[in-house]
């Protein structure tokens, strides 16, 4: 356990976020894995279809991260204030909710999949390839909710390296899985979302193991898993919000699928591998994101607002930081990976990947404080205008595709080529307007908190 309350913030927060990066790059490999795999193991055109389930795979499998990840930040909170008693009615609580909330999504995913696919364009040659891949990933919704939600868990209390290690374990499984499930039983694109499933459920039933044996603040009594309406309440006043912010979120992404599916197979692979790649430069904003999270919810808990506002400053250096690094290995060496990446593709799938990840790397210094931002929000409770940032930032992606609609369809005043251009700027749109959103929001914040460090005497709301 890592008390994060006393310390250089700085040093605190990257060493903090080592863990969680590393995790998140892990977690790409094991998300583009089957990807690989099946486009090396079988053909192209399952690459793709894989690939183009990225955005309802986000839509489901992120609001469960999100809604475990807000129900993380009320234990934190609790842990930063030494209250036990709490944090273990608060993981008693997340249980339950976490348990019931995505057995619900699941039934609803798995029934809507193939009309989600229709709705969005899927090309009818890679379609049922898609679905099969897609029903198995919702189907074992409750198999990620236990990962997540017990991996979330841990690192509240401090502990960033052993979710790493079980996500390694998975990430390892997953890869063994897909070559047994394809290469030995012959399964196609279902295999690899078996593979998926069960590589999260052993990794879930690691973090059980580990939490029975070196957590006892998490050892929860039968007291503790009755049902605690006041709780259940406070978890999902942040928890419904950040798996909200999560899919409104990934409704824009839908959206951007829905117009790149209306440009043929080759841009949905350029658009599915740029957004892959694009996803190494993201995840580790994503990680000093979740860090400062976690540091933000323990200081809050424990009236250290300066503390909480240092850490937002550092953070938000270490993301521009890291953007400018990121823009150094993939400029020159975009055109490789993405070789690497798709295998034996058309050179226009090559051309326009690298085009998107031109674009998004070059403008990625944007998401650095609007994840900063909203993190710190997020862990004082103050969910209000994170949310209402979500739905801004549906309208720059959605604004984006919505004009190139207009431009190729009702104006035919550019090809597909040019429509898949100016798509690429959907995300940094987004990230744009998101930011303008929250930033008011934060400068209030941050006064707030100078005012309660010069006054102790007023109240934390």
């Amino acid at each position: 356990m890592t008390d994060l309350t006393k310390g250089s913030a700085l040093k605190q927060i990257f060493f903090f976020a080592i863990p969680y990066l590393i995790g998140n790059m892990f977690q790409q490999f094991y998300n583009v894995a089957d990807m690989v795999i099946v486009g090396r193991t079988l053909d192209t055109l399952a690459y793709t279809a894989v690939a183009s389930t990225g955005s309802l795979v986000w839509f489901a499998s992120g609001a469960i991260n999100s809604l475990t990840l807000g129900f993380s930040v009320v234990v934190a909170q609790f842990f930063g204030s030494r209250d036990e008693r709490n944090v273990r009615k608060a993981f008693g609580a997340s249980i339950w909710l976490s348990a019931i909330l995505s057995v619900l999504l699941s039934v609803i995913c798995v029934i809507f999949a193939r009309p989600m696919l229709e709705l969005l364009r899927t090309p009818d040659d890679i379609i049922d390839r898609s679905h099969a891949y897609l029903v198995w990933i919702f189907a074992g919704l409750a198999a990620t909710a236990l990962y997540n939600l017990l991996s979330n868990v841990i690192r509240a209390l401090g502990d960033s390296r052993t979710p790493l290690y079980f996500l390694i374990v998975a990430c390892v499984l997953n890869i063994i899985l897909d070559f047994v499930f394809i290469a030995f039983f012959g399964m196609d694109t279902d295999g690899a979302g078996l593979a998926t499933v069960l590589a999260q459920l052993i990794s879930g039933l690691c973090c059980i193991v580990y939490i029975k044996k070196r957590q006892p603040q998490l050892h929860v009594t039968k007291s503790d898993l009755r049902w605690n309406w006041s709780m259940s309440l406070r978890l999902l006043k942040i928890g419904i919000p950040m798996a909200f912010l999560n899919m409104v979120l990934s409704v824009g992404s839908i959206v951007m699928q829905f117009v790149t599916n209306g440009l043929g197979t080759y841009y949905v692979t350029s658009q599915a591998t740029g957004s892959k790649i694009e996803q190494f430069v993201t995840m580790p904003i994503l990680s000093f994101g979740s860090a400062v999270s976690v540091f933000a919810a323990q200081n809050y808990g424990a009236n250290k607002y300066s503390r909480v506002l240092e850490g937002g400053r550092k953070t938000v250096l270490l993301c521009c930081g890291w953007s400018a690094v990121a823009a150094l290995i993939l400029i020159p060496f975009g055109h490789l990976i993405v070789r690497l990446l798709a295998g034996d593709v058309d050179q226009v799938v090559v051309d326009n990947s690298y085009r998107f990840i031109l674009v998004n790397t070059a403008l990625s210094f944007l998401l650095a404080p609007l994840v900063t931002y909203k993190s710190i929000l997020q862990s004082v409770n103050r969910t209000r205008w994170t949310v209402i940032s979500g739905f801004t930032e549906i309208i720059g992606r959605a604004g984006v595709a919505v004009l190139v609609l207009l431009l190729m369809n009702h104006w035919t005043l550019i090809n597909e080529s040019q429509g898949f251009f100016v798509m690429c700027f959907a995300n940094p749109a987004a990230w744009l307007l998101g930011l303008l959103t929250i930033l008011p929001d934060y400068i209030f914040l941050a006064r707030r908190f100078r005012r309660m460090i010069a006054d102790p005497t007023l109240p934390q709301q």
